[in-house]
């Protein structure tokens, strides 16, 4: 049995992405040189369902890029965006949230986002 090939971000999305990066590591901010890129990773993996956009996309270092989550829904998205993309690890997230587990790591992120949602309004 042969494993499919994952599909390529287009070009166009990976240059937006390194902008938007700053040619930095999206979770650990480590410099990229001229040399190096990073590596691009579909936040949502194309068998649950995600595209090649931009918003599907994090460019990372390969250590950050090993232990990316692989996430199965939209929902999973925002947490991934406010948890992953900001604390080095789980430890440092419960930590400063106060929590010991995932779940409740999860409950309040989801908590955060939706008071930060808020005061958008």
């Amino acid at each position: 049995m042969t494993r499919k090939k994952r599909p390529e971000f287009p070009s166009d999305v990976k240059r937006k992405v390194m902008e938007r990066a700053g040619n930095r590591c999206e979770r650990c901010g480590i410099d990229f040189d001229e040399g190096f890129t990073g590596e691009f990773h579909h936040i949502i993996p194309a068998v649950f369902g995600s595209d090649n956009t931009e918003d599907n996309c994090s460019l990372l270092c390969c250590n950050c890029h090993h232990v990316a989550p692989n996430l199965r829904s939209k929902e999973e998205l925002l947490i991934y965006k406010h948890y992953f993309l900001r604390f080095a690890s789980f430890k440092e997230a419960a930590q400063h949230y106060g929590v010991d587990n995932k779940f409740d790591l999860h409950v309040k992120v989801a908590l955060d986002i939706a008071k930060k949602s808020k005061k958008k309004f």
